[in-house]
């Protein structure tokens, strides 16, 4: 009994290393930005366009994002494999997309996901904003809400891939975080009266000259 023991107990660590992911040992943390803080500017390929509304209709080759935007820019991170949590923060943006553009300003959202996969999972709901694949992580990287050694996956049940954390921000032109929301642990729903009023707090102040 103890010999047949020992001997299944053998075999358990071996299927543990081969099909549990591990913590990493050395780990940066996520350092996401917050209010107050300036997005590093990033560059948009037209490859990597899902959808070519808005700010991105001229967008022919590598193109800063500062030379896109004119008035406040709603930036919205995404992945299909928050699973049901991307599809209804999805369906939040829509619904609040109208309002943004009245309140003066624009719509990017940034997802984890090339194109045919994302038009796949979201045809359903006929999104009407630009969108852009996020390749390598780069501009939520940017944003500090992607770490290679600090992943989802490790803290948060149900996601299996490595993608970054949910978050949106209202950026100036010049790229100055006006607001923000990150839900680290993937909770939270859309803000609608505080998203908004910061939109046109940012608008109203650029119609008026002030430097943002």
């Amino acid at each position: 009994m103890s010999n047949n023991f020992n001997r299944y107990a053998d075999l358990y660590p071996e299927f543990e290393i081969e099909n549990v992911k591990k913590a990493f040992k050395t780990r940066t943390p996520i350092s996401p930005l917050h209010a107050g803080d300036t997005l590093p500017a990033f560059h948009i390929n037209k490859k990597n366009i899902i959808a070519a509304s808005d700010i991105l209709k001229s967008v022919q080759g590598p193109q800063s994002i500062t030379q896109l935007i004119d008035r406040p820019l709603v930036l919205a991170f995404h992945s299909i494999h928050w699973n049901g949590y991307g599809n209804k923060r999805l369906e939040e943006l829509k619904d609040i997309y109208a309002d943004i553009r009245v309140m003066g300003g624009q719509l990017l959202l940034v997802t984890t996901d090339e194109k045919q996969h994302f038009d796949e999972a979201t045809s359903a709901l006929q999104l009407p904003f630009a969108s852009i694949w996020d390749q390598h992580n780069l501009i939520a990287g940017k944003a500090g809400l992607y770490s290679a050694t600090d992943p989802i996956w490790d803290r948060i049940s149900g996601v299996n891939e490595d993608v970054p954390a949910p978050a949106i921000y209202v950026l100036t032109p010049s790229l100055k975080i006006v607001y923000s929301a990150v839900d680290l642990w993937l909770e939270k729903s859309v803000e609608r009266r505080d998203l908004l009023s910061a939109v046109y707090e940012a608008s109203h102040q650029g119609s008026h000259g002030i430097a943002i």
